[in-house]
């Protein structure tokens, strides 16, 4: 009843705004809103995602329920359903998730994880080995949260871990560690945004100078273990700790750990040749030039779902000879159709905002009347307003890095030495805002593969994520008070990993 009164009045309100022709940053960013407060009342992410999309669609049409319906498929829908990298990210959480329904049967990974716990059931143990093998997977944030999370999930809940928790560790390192490595399925979008907003300039060597000057991501990935070994559970977590899922699945027999591995190094690297294989460029396998040509190319989608198809044969062929590969695969790929369903509903909101120009306002009001040196800190704060608000991490790069880069150059009094900071306040704004965003298709996915409603898992994950958010803030203030970037990020790491040990000591009795 609840849910129902909340929808009716907030569609109420949605017909009122659209048909007296509201307009503003509050308007444009009524959507999000609805959306927001739907997630939240019925935890359901489809549910809430739909309701922004209706709303949307109605402002747009000025309140006409027969137009909005017509915008909503014909210019929102469908087109998310276009276009390579959306196609090609549908068929490769699909295969992936088959992979990883075979990889699990396996017992290849039950044998791992055996190993790297040393047989001890242990919750550090097993959140210790998620996070490693998810540094591992750095070649694509969404791959890494659907794969560890996945195949992880029936090891943490006989161990007595909240899926929470391992969810809360999944999305914690999948994105950030994509953002911040040189071979991934970021990258591509990453350098291309960088050369078109600097055409003069070597987009990789700014790349690489804008990792320092990523603070939030390098910061994340420090804060994950140090909480894991010093079990800093802050209050949503620990209560969230207190109801453990029972386990609906039991873990795969453990076999030999080389039935994971294997399928794990062929799935890595023909990921990573496929880019060369599918760049139309001769292939140059030592050739770094030609892995930058590659990488930054157009060719992530098909290199994705080729190596993934790779992956899923080398899975099959190391799994052992039982009857049940068909099968695991079939439900390892079912399993994520509610995923997908989630993303495209997520693409198609942010298409809305996009129409409706929700990133633009936001910037439009928080993007004024900046020191040149505090640019950095407003552009991180205005990206991660923006990717809340949006649920989009590679949105709001796209949107921001043209304009950040284009207010660091009109800026002559910037010291050149923090255009590289510019850049990555871009991307850990970006990554915290995905973070804390019930819209993110990274977050959504993080919580399903782990077997966590999304709304529990962005409210335990929070107060984490905020954690490593104020000390990158802490970082930037530092950088814009003359002090440079990697002594500014290093200084922030043993702060973070001071405050998390403190906060983290039991008091006396």
């Amino acid at each position: 009843m609840k849910s129902v009164w909340t929808a009716t009045t907030l569609l109420a309100a949605t017909l009122a705004l659209a048909v007296s022709g509201a307009a503003g940053a509050w308007a444009a960013c009524w959507p999000a809103l609805v959306a927001l407060v739907l997630i939240v009342v019925t935890r359901q992410a489809a549910a809430g995602l739909a309701a922004g999309v209706v709303a949307g669609c109605l402002m747009l049409a000025g309140g006409h329920p027969l137009e909005a319906a017509r915008l909503g498929f014909s210019d929102h829908l469908f087109p998310s359903l276009e276009g390579s990298w959306h196609i090609g990210a549908l068929v490769f959480t699909l295969l992936l998730g088959a992979f990883a329904g075979v990889l699990e049967s396996s017992g290849g990974f039950a044998a791992l994880l055996q190993r790297m716990i040393g047989g001890a059931a242990a919750d550090r143990k097993i959140l210790g080995s998620a996070y490693l093998l998810g540094l591992l997977c750095f070649f694509d944030g969404l791959a890494n949260s659907l794969l560890m999370g996945r195949i992880a999930r029936p090891a943490a809940d006989h161990a007595g871990i909240s899926r929470a928790k391992l969810a809360w560790v999944v999305d914690s390192t999948s994105s950030p560690v994509a953002c911040v490595a040189f071979i991934s399925t970021w990258i591509a979008t990453q350098l291309t945004l960088i050369r078109d907003s600097l055409p003069a300039a070597d987009p990789y060597a700014l790349y690489f100078q804008s990792i320092p000057g990523n603070p939030y991501c390098l910061l994340t990935l420090l804060l994950v273990p140090t909480a894991i070994l010093l079990r800093w559970e802050p209050g949503p977590m620990k209560r969230a700790s207190k109801v453990v899922a029972r386990a609906t699945t039991s873990p795969a027999a453990a076999t030999s750990a080389w039935r994971a591995l294997v399928p794990l190094g062929v799935l890595a690297v023909a990921i990573a040749l496929s880019f060369q294989l599918f760049s139309g460029n001769p292939v140059r396998l030592f050739s770094l030039e030609a892995w930058r040509e590659a990488a930054s190319g157009s060719a992530g989608p098909v290199a994705l779902v080729a190596g993934s198809i790779a992956g899923l044969l080398a899975a099959a062929a190391c799994h052992p000879r039982d009857g049940r590969i068909g099968a695991s695969a079939l439900a390892g790929a079912a399993g994520l159709l509610p995923a997908l369903v989630i993303l495209v509903l997520a693409w198609s909101l942010g298409s809305v905002f996009e129409a409706m120009g929700a990133a633009e306002a936001l910037q439009a009001v928080l993007g004024k009347h900046v020191a040149a040196n505090w640019l950095p800190l407003a552009v991180f704060g205005t990206a991660a307003l923006t990717a809340f608000a949006t649920g989009s991490s590679w949105g709001t790069m796209a949107l921001l890095m043209p304009l950040a880069l284009g207010l660091a150059q009109a800026a002559p009094e910037l010291d050149p030495r923090l255009l590289p900071v510019v850049i990555g306040a871009v991307f850990g704004g970006a990554v915290f805002g995905d973070h804390a965003s019930p819209f993110s298709d990274t977050t959504i996915v993080s919580a399903l593969a782990s077997g966590c409603e999304p709304v529990e898992h962005v409210v335990t994950q929070l107060p984490y994520a905020l954690t490593a958010a104020i000390a990158a803030a802490l970082a930037y203030a530092a950088i814009a008070l003359g002090l440079p970037p990697v002594p500014a990020t290093v200084a922030m790491a043993v702060m973070l990993v001071t405050a998390v040990a403190l906060a983290a000591r039991k008091p006396k009795a």
